[in-house]
């Protein structure tokens, strides 16, 4: 019953997402109505809807967006939501009369896996080991080096937790940064390369409908979060998360908007960039924009160019907008 109702909410939210079409039984593809698609090739449609079990899920495989169909609909016709909540929980405890936003989590069984990782941690290394020395480079804080990894047999480490991919090729020696749910769950992990590699980044899920958010097992929900795009540069900053991705808004899937600050990667002139930052700035987010002086691309390489963890947190302090004065602000900042 739980699939024909989603299925019957998306066939009357379909004429909103552009070529909408149904590639099999339970599997619909449309361009993503969040990111906007491919801005190069108007034809991609990378935005699915896709069951499992008896729920709908969507996942865009351009933004890396992944959410209950519940949360989709919300983003695309919010005026649907309460109707499809009513109509899809009404034998449960969301009745009329005591209607509740049914959360993610509430419809989803979350998976335990083990957390323990068996590799040395980059703190346990000799101080002249290669991988120690590149994080000792990049200037990633002492106390963060107990929380990355070195795999000298990235395939082989994939392997022992049942996981496979066409990426993966033998003796390559990476950088592990794990990613962990609030229960310190292992969720996900990123191999980072450290040589010559045709793939700098190979990010593997142990669940593929669980989001990957780097930081979930050591943010503190009772502080400012600070989201950032890579795993690398939330470790210079307090209570920080990263996506993974360029997509910041997604950590709303953990986090009410009101309690984060999105901070992008300083990139006027990427396009991609600049139209995520003016969706979040017209979705009321919290955004740094960076101001005229801050030259580099991202947190670690404002770091590398002279910055302290201290400057750079009263920059940001100083630098964040919200509705009317971001708008301005942004304008300002951007150059495409």
């Amino acid at each position: 019953m739980s699939v024909h109702i989603d299925r019957s909410f998306l066939l009357r939210v379909s004429p909103q997402l552009q070529k909408f079409t149904q590639r099999k039984q339970d599997l619909y593809n449309f361009r993503c109505p969040l990111c906007g698609d491919s801005q190069k090739n108007k034809t991609k449609c990378r935005g699915y809807v896709y069951r499992k079990k008896n729920d709908y899920f969507y996942m865009c495989h351009n933004c890396g967006a992944s959410m209950s169909f519940y949360n989709f609909l919300d983003k695309v016709d919010s005026s649907l939501v309460k109707e499809y909540a009513l109509e899809r929980y009404k034998d449960g405890e969301t009745g009329t009369h005591n209607y509740k936003k049914p959360k993610f989590e509430e419809f989803k069984t979350k998976p335990k896996f083990k957390t323990k990782i068996n590799l040395q941690t980059i703190e346990e290394l000799p101080d002249e080991h290669f991988a120690k020395v590149y994080c000792k480079n990049r200037q990633i804080p002492e106390q963060s080096l107990s929380r990355l990894y070195f795999a000298p047999d990235f395939k082989k480490f994939a392997e022992e937790l049942k996981l496979e991919s066409k990426k993966l090729v033998d003796n390559e020696q990476r950088l592990i940064i794990p990613f962990y749910d609030k229960n310190k769950n292992l969720v996900a992990f990123q191999g980072r390369a450290l040589g010559e590699s045709k793939m700098r980044y190979i990010t593997l899920k142990i669940d593929a409908n669980e989001r990957k958010f780097f930081g979930m097992d050591t943010v503190d929900e009772d502080k400012p979060i600070y989201v950032v795009e890579g795993p690398i540069d939330s470790l210079f900053l307090d209570n920080a998360v990263a996506t993974a991705d360029s997509n910041l808004q997604s950590i709303t899937e953990a986090f009410d908007k009101t309690k984060v600050t999105l901070v992008f990667d300083n990139e006027p002139r990427n396009k991609e960039i600049v139209k995520l930052m003016e969706k979040a700035i017209e979705d009321h987010f919290s955004i740094v924009i960076w101001p005229p002086m801050i030259e580099k691309k991202d947190i670690n390489e404002m770091i590398l160019d002279g910055f302290t963890k201290e400057e750079l947190q009263d920059i940001i302090h100083k630098n964040t907008f919200v509705n009317l004065r971001a708008k301005m602000e942004f304008v300002n900042w951007k150059k495409v």
